[in-house]
Parts: structure tokens; C-alpha cells; sequence
């Protein structure tokens, strides 16, 4: 999961070119929301199971990223129990960015739905 801040778009609610939030999930562009002027457009109908997948996807891929970094730098092992537990707050923080898109979102009212086909 990725949430980019830097990018420069015309925004189709208010028509200016503004900043953007854009949230990536799984390398894939799943939404994004003006700066300017709040309008959240989103690309799929399910950012939550999409997230869900993206966290599953992550998970299963941990004990080989594990055994890699192993092997290639043994005092690594060092630090694993501070990213042991560190990683729920991450977990977290990125659960509060992906509701943040939909809760502003829907207390704007200035959704708008497209296809993922672009």
C-alpha cells in the first residue's frame, strides 16, 4: 500500500490543476482526492477487500523475505524484534490512510464513481 502526494492533476469536479493524493494498493491505483477541493474519485467499488487482498499478499510473502534476509546479512536478526513490534502501528497508520479516502469522501459528498477501465 502506497499513498503518493505528489502529483499534479486536473481535477473533473472543480476543473483546476491541483495537488493529489493518490492511493496505491498492490501497485495498482485504486483512488484518488484533490487537494483543492476534496472530491474523492475511486477506481474500485472495493478499496477494503482490496486492501485486504493487498495485507494478504504481503503476509504470504513473509517468511521467504524473511529466510532472504537472513542469508544476507545475519545481524539483521538483531533488529527483528523492533520490526516485530512496530509492525501493528504500521498496520494500523495504513488502515487510517485507506478509510480516510472514503470517510472524507463521504462527508463531502463529492464522490465520484468511474470504471476501473480508464
Amino acid at each position: 500500500m502506497k499513498v503518493e502526494t505528489d502529483a499534479i492533476l486536473v481535477c473533473s469536479s472543480c476543473g483546476t490543476e491541483a495537488e493529489h493524493e493518490l492511493l496505491y494498493l498492490a501497485d495498482h491505483l485504486r483512488a484518488s482526492r484533490c487537494c483543492n477541493c476534496g472530491a474523492t474519485m475511486r477506481f474500485s467499488e472495493h478499496v477494503y477487500a482490496d486492501y485486504a487482498w493487498d495485507v494478504a499478499g504481503r503476509t504470504a510473502r513473509l517468511p521467504g523475505r524473511f529466510v532472504g534476509d537472513v542469508f544476507r546479512g545475519p545481524s539483521w536478526i538483531v533488529t527483528y524484534p523492533v520490526r516485530a513490534l512496530r509492525k501493528p502501528f504500521s498496520l494500523l497508520k495504513e488502515i487510517g490512510q485507506v478509510t480516510a479516502f472514503d470517510r472524507r469522501s463521504r462527508l463531502r459528498g463529492a464522490t465520484r464513481h468511474k470504471d476501473a477501465v480508464l
